[in-house]
């Protein structure tokens, strides 16, 4: 696919879901979570959007246990989204670095909204770490 300029734009964002799961043990103050994350893009071409939806789960390395999830979504409103429609397969082929930034965009995004959640809870000290937004092989949903 040749190079396009695509005009967009953050439309919304929502947070999803949020579990914070009880503690079930004493927990020593230097914790080390894994953090399992997965990233979807659902595309809606009649209405030029491109939604991306990044879940997280924590999973504390002492007991294997999910200790919160959070589930974000970050709403970008594409203006030419029919100009990135293959005219072969008639599907919606977002470019690599556009997908990358869509990525980084929302993994940011819910960087910030999950250190808001934990705010006061025992969990405020897990930070997402600093991901790779090319790292991720991106679920597409609805790309018709």
């Amino acid at each position: 696919m040749d190079s396009k300029n695509i005009n967009f734009k953050l439309k919304g964002i929502e947070l999803v879901s949020f579990t914070l799961n009880q503690k079930q043990t004493q927990l020593n103050q230097e914790r080390v979570y894994n953090f399992e994350i997965s990233i979807e893009h659902r595309i809606s071409l009649d209405e030029k959007l491109v939604n991306v939806v990044v879940s997280i789960d924590l999973i504390y390395d002492a007991d294997k246990q999910c200790h919160a999830s959070i589930k974000t979504s970050c709403i970008f409103e594409i203006e030419n989204l029919s100009d990135l429609k293959s005219p072969t397969t008639n599907l919606v082929e977002l470019p690599e670095p556009f997908i990358i930034t869509l990525n980084s965009i929302s993994l940011s995004t819910s960087r910030g909204m999950m250190y808001s959640q934990f705010k006061g809870t025992y969990m405020y000290p897990a930070i997402l770490p600093i991901v790779n937004p090319a790292s991720f092989n991106t679920q597409r949903i609805g790309a018709e």
